[in-house]
């Protein structure tokens, strides 16, 4: 495909977006970074060949700059919320899209998603109606979780063991969710799974699969402390569910692009909770690439430049079955102000370590702990086994230190 010299236009500067603008960059892409964000606080700003300081939603301002500079593609990234606004842009400005506005709105809301699963026979989390939900059910031995059905990176989610604190915790994640709705589903103590799916002219490829590994803290937030693939449930999930999966996909009309699910296993079932159509903060893409040669960021930039994904069919190259040990490891801080960071360039440095991405600096102040503000960095890891790769982690841990401005060390190891 021949994008070179062609204009995208990115929406929202997070950091996680700079991935977006050094891959079309290698493209030979020129790129545009807008949000309504100064450029100390949209850190894809300082990356991209230009920046607009317009909010995502000012679409009568935004139209007019994509006609006046000739801009070919619009893209978003990593954010629910930048989504129904990108769709909206590309419809007025008739560019490519890879969603329509029906199919971001049931895949962005947890509610919606689960019906649309057990429309299509796939499992889901039992979730209670709330028209006439008994929280005396609730104890210790039969806890509940409460989640927004619209938000994402783990806020407005908390856990109820106890039928006294319901209502506070209700409202607590009711403060998260512009829909003012929730989902309040049976809690799963159970092992975690993420999936990366493909969606080319319809045709849909599972490309990842892995297990996901969460640190909880003790006022009951979660955030993904490591990823490690392929996930030792692999074939279980080939033989059965994954079918079910792909056809709902394909009978629901999705076109093209990239998304992420999730789902627990217990007792070798499958349960999934949530999805996201869109690149997710797992990066599964520089897996994809390092073991198939297949980056999603790559083809949603093809897309949004030409309309189509890449000139070759993705399905004859997808395969979850890495054939290494790969392994994306959060490194979470306490939430406080960072004095100083030792060790990033050493644990950055070793040759295992294929991506490394800092997300913040001295001087910033690490966000709240049981979310993914809390992630200081994040490291994709390529071994040959699981004891080499517990090697590496070791290794990390004993090396990086972020302090806070008495000398105490923040990361936590998990």
């Amino acid at each position: 495909m021949n994008i070179k010299g062609k204009k995208l236009l990115i929406l929202g500067g997070t950091k996680l977006s700079c991935d977006i603008i050094t891959t079309a960059e290698k493209m030979g892409v020129y790129t545009i970074v807008t949000d309504w964000n100064d450029v100390q606080k949209s850190p894809a700003k300082r990356y991209a060949d230009e920046y607009w300081d317009v909010s995502l939603m000012d679409y009568k301002e935004l139209l007019k700059r994509v006609h006046d500079n000739n801009v070919d593609g619009i893209l978003t990234g990593f954010t629910d919320s930048y989504l129904l606004p990108y769709q909206k842009l590309c419809e007025l400005a008739k560019k490519p899209c890879y969603a329509t506005k029906g199919q971001l709105e049931w895949t962005l809301d947890k509610k919606k998603f689960k019906e649309k699963c057990r429309k299509h026979n796939v499992p889901v989390v039992p979730e209670y109606n709330m028209d006439n939900f008994d929280k005396s059910i609730i104890s210790r031995g039969h806890k509940v979780i409460i989640k927004p059905v619209d938000n994402s990176g783990s806020r407005g989610i908390c856990i109820c063991e106890d039928p006294e604190s319901f209502e506070e915790k209700l409202k607590y994640s009711l403060d998260f969710s512009a829909k003012k709705k929730v989902v309040v589903e049976r809690y799963m103590d159970c092992d975690d799974v993420s999936f990366e799916y493909k969606v080319q002219e319809g045709e849909v490829s599972l490309t990842a699969i892995c297990d996901r590994y969460i640190y909880k803290t003790l006022d009951e937030g979660s955030v993904t402390s490591t990823l490690i693939y392929p996930s030792k449930y692999t074939e279980a999930y080939l033989s059965d569910v994954d079918k079910r999966v792909k056809r709902m996909f394909e009978l629901e009309g999705l076109r093209n692009g990239v998304l992420f699910m999730q789902a627990f296993v217990d007792d070798g079932e499958f349960y999934f909770y949530e999805m996201g159509y869109r690149l997710s903060g797992g990066r599964h893409y520089i897996f994809t690439e390092n073991q198939n040669g297949d980056n999603a960021v790559k083809e949603l930039i093809n897309f949004a430049l030409t309309g189509k994904m890449s000139n070759y069919r993705i399905a004859n190259i997808a395969n979850p079955s890495f054939k290494d040990v790969c392994s994306q490891q959060s490194i979470i801080c306490k939430s406080d102000k960072i004095a100083k960071v030792e060790g990033w360039d050493d644990i950055s440095g070793i040759p295992q370590v294929i991506d490394a991405m800092q997300v913040y600096k001295e001087g910033d102040v690490v966000g709240k702990e049981g979310t993914t503000a809390s992630i200081f960095a994040r490291l994709h890891i390529v071994v040959k086994s699981l004891d080499e790769l517990n090697t590496i982690k070791r290794k990390i841990y004993s090396t990086l230190k972020v302090e806070n401005e008495d000398g105490e060390n923040l990361v936590i190891f998990c």
